[in-house]
């Protein structure tokens, strides 16, 4: 019906042009209908006000209208803000973005007056804004704290801003804080108080120096809590070079003090009341400068740091490097096959990087690939590469279809499988199924499950040692180790000693082997 008036409209339009200056009654008709047909209703929750309404007292916020129907083409809209407290206006401004200074305390309520010009649609929004005489900003990676005194907080106007890292992978956390960060910097930089209670702090610290430089933090003068176990001896070498780079206060307390802490802060028993008070549980960090030290492998790390090289990396180099030492020494007293050293660490480094449920995923795929890809080889004959090449593709397919089943049902997450490390997992974990199921072993005799409790054994030793921030934090602080830990495989690599002197025994015949082969 609307397409048939529609055609009928545009051929009286033109007839239109025949007519004498009398007024055309069908002309009038069919536009009457037409006005009806095609009336355009006022949408409801069609626009919003944006941006921030958690803010500190004196900051410069700007305001601005969002089309929330993102589909609709863009229309031209008449604005007229306004700023009330306690129905009295503080400001009012007719513009389309408004920009405002907050010098009262919440709470505080901006209207918008939202006019379409071509519809003639009034939208009247309003949204609440808490302006807080203090900021206190909370990082944790761990979302199991429950405020008591949350009521103290909001009492004494002070804003607890709480961001949760809940992704145990580093590069993760990383997108994660990024995405939640640049959403509101202007909390970050207007903070008073930092609190990091992570067992990333580190890498925290270091992206808070690429936010400081990238998108222009100023950090001077805020203090920096940190919550960790680590001894203050070492807290201090660690944590000693962000003093400078951030040009910050950093301060450490053990986690059986965070409520303590926070209780203070919710009474803004101000944290400069609490420093000079000198509470036996919070410990100031100073810098030091290490650059004339005698130690060249701590200095070195402490340059990649500073030039924003990832920690996680060094944190799993410097735990491989001691996991192999210790299983080399555990082999000293306990036979472990050269298999059952390096293949299980793969297995503990992608349990690690990822989790443990996605690499069993991916290690089921891998078997029941290589049953499947036996039962072929019974009936069809493949050379040993094409044998591979089906065998990895076989797993690919496999794997990729029980992951997104399991996603489906909840029972995985996608999220984790977001990193860059993501195809260390999906190439070791075939080859560590592939090695441990070579040779044709009978999976029910008595020798796999020898084999098989080796290959657990090292792998619960290396994930161990893998995971332990200790060992992470003590090398990574005193780098110097590592040349301890070389020293202590010179000497209980005996096999590979005795090989090297078998060669150096034998090389006037190796010599005289090539020269006659010339």
């Amino acid at each position: 019906m609307r397409l048939l008036l529609t055609f009928v409209f545009i051929f009286l339009s033109f007839s239109n042009c025949f007519w004498e200056e009398n007024i055309n009654p069908i002309w009038w008709i069919l536009d009457s209908t037409w006005a009806i047909l095609w009336e355009v209703k006022c949408a409801d929750n069609k626009y919003e006000i944006i941006w921030d309404f958690d803010t500190k007292l004196n900051s410069n916020l700007l305001y601005s209208i969002k089309n929330t129907l993102a589909w609709e083409e863009k229309t031209d809209i008449l604005v007229d803000f306004s700023v009330e407290k306690n129905w009295q206006k503080l400001a009012e401004k007719n513009t389309e973005k408004f920009n405002i200074v907050f010098a009262d305390i919440w709470p505080i309520l901006i209207k918008a007056k939202v006019t379409e010009k071509n519809t003639d649609c009034v939208y009247n929004l309003q949204k609440n804004i808490n302006v807080y005489s203090k900021i206190v900003s909370y990082i944790s990676d761990k979302s199991d704290l429950n405020l008591s005194f949350d009521n103290d907080f909001k009492k004494n106007n002070i804003f607890f801003n709480e961001t949760i890292l809940e992704s145990k992978n580093s590069s993760l956390i990383w997108e994660q804080f990024l995405s939640q960060v640049t959403d509101k910097l202007y909390i970050f930089q207007d903070s008073d108080i930092i609190i990091i209670n992570s067992s990333n702090y580190l890498e925290i610290l270091q992206w808070f120096e690429k936010l400081s430089k990238v998108y222009n933090i100023n950090f001077p003068n805020k203090k920096i809590f940190i919550v960790t176990d680590s001894s203050f001896i070492l807290s201090k070498k660690l944590l000693s070079n962000f003093i400078n780079s951030l040009e910050v206060s950093i301060y450490t307390f053990t986690p059986s003090n965070l409520l303590n802490f926070l209780n203070y802060i919710s009474l803004w028993r101000s944290s400069t009341d609490i420093i000079k008070n000198k509470e036996y549980w919070i410990n100031q960090i100073s810098f030091e400068d290490n650059s004339s030290s005698l130690f060249f492998l701590t200095n070195f790390t402490n340059k990649l740091i500073s030039s924003w090289f990832p920690i996680s990396i060094l944190w799993i180099i410097f735990s491989l490097w001691v996991a192999v030492t210790v299983i080399n020494f555990i082999r000293q007293f306990v036979w472990i096959s050269i298999f059952n050293l390096y293949y299980p660490i793969f297995f503990a480094l992608s349990v690690y990087l990822f989790s443990f449920q996605i690499t069993l995923v991916l290690f089921i795929s891998s078997i029941l690939s290589m049953y499947f890809m036996k039962m072929i080889y019974k009936k069809v004959h493949f050379l040993l590469n094409t044998k591979l090449s089906l065998f990895f593709v076989l797993y690919l397919i496999i794997s990729i279809l029980t992951i997104w089943i399991l996603n489906i049902f909840n029972l995985i997450d996608f999220i984790d499988l977001k990193s860059n490390l993501v195809v260390f997992p999906f190439i070791v974990i075939p080859m560590v199924a592939y090695k441990l199921l070579a040779d044709e072993r009978n999976v029910f005799s008595i020798a796999f499950l020898f084999y098989l409790s080796e290959f657990i054994f090292v792998s619960l030793v290396a994930y161990f040692i893998i995971k332990s921030s200790f060992i992470q934090n003590i090398f990574l602080a005193y780098t110097e180790l590592l040349i301890v830990v070389f020293l202590i495989n010179f000497l209980i690599w005996k096999f590979t000693w005795l090989q090297v002197l078998e060669y150096i025994r034998f090389l006037p015949l190796i010599k005289r082997h090539f020269q006659e082969e010339e």
